[in-house]
């Protein structure tokens, strides 16, 4: 008998335990816990790019910052997903973060560059209906992701005005791009677990 034969009855059950035993070390030492921030568009498609670009921004150190870096927030995990989060599903998952910020432009009625936090039932409610620029429709990707990780999932919307291939960030997304970058670093911080 190969090894591959010998192992295949156990392996799915012997990981599906791993799961539960990391999710269960996870919610008895919540401090362990990172926050998680998901830059989710396509850098091609004018507005749709901002997720990416608040990502980049938050990574920065230095003068070239839109925004002066507060001090750092430990166990802060900032990962550009482009336009399919669900490919990062797992090294998301293995960093076990208690809470998820996705930041991604949608379409929500607002003055162009306006932005706000849904949670998830109006995320639910936003997304039903409406064309989405991702390879997977993103409350597949946030139910995905609450069942890998038990985190709490929400959406940061951006107001595009216009997500047309080959454009450039429009005008009034531009500039609310620093007020973004501030509201995710404030976010970060509220979303640190206490001791």
């Amino acid at each position: 008998m190969s090894n591959v034969e010998r192992e295949s009855p156990i392996g799915p059950a012997v990981r599906a335990r791993r799961r539960f035993v990391n999710r269960q070390l996870t919610i008895a030492n919540p401090a362990s816990r990172s926050v998680a921030v998901l830059g989710v568009g396509n850098r091609l498609r004018g507005d749709d790019a901002v997720g990416c670009l608040v990502c980049d921004e938050i990574q920065k150190t230095g003068p070239s910052s839109l925004v002066p870096r507060p001090s750092s927030v430990p166990g802060l995990f900032v990962l550009d997903c482009a336009n399919t989060p669900e490919n990062y599903l797992q090294p998301i998952a293995d960093r076990r973060p208690s809470r998820i910020l996705i930041v991604d432009c949608c379409s929500y009625g607002a003055r162009p560059g306006d932005f706000r936090l849904f949670t998830r039932p109006e995320i639910e409610q936003l997304s039903y209906g409406l064309m989405s620029t991702h390879t997977l429709p993103l409350t597949l990707t946030i139910e995905m992701l609450s069942l890998e990780t038990n985190a709490i999932v929400e959406l940061l919307g951006i107001q595009p005005e216009r997500i047309d291939f080959g454009e450039d960030l429009s005008e009034p997304v531009r500039r609310a791009l620093p007020a973004v970058v501030e509201c995710v670093w404030n976010w970060a911080r509220e979303s640190q677990p206490r001791a």
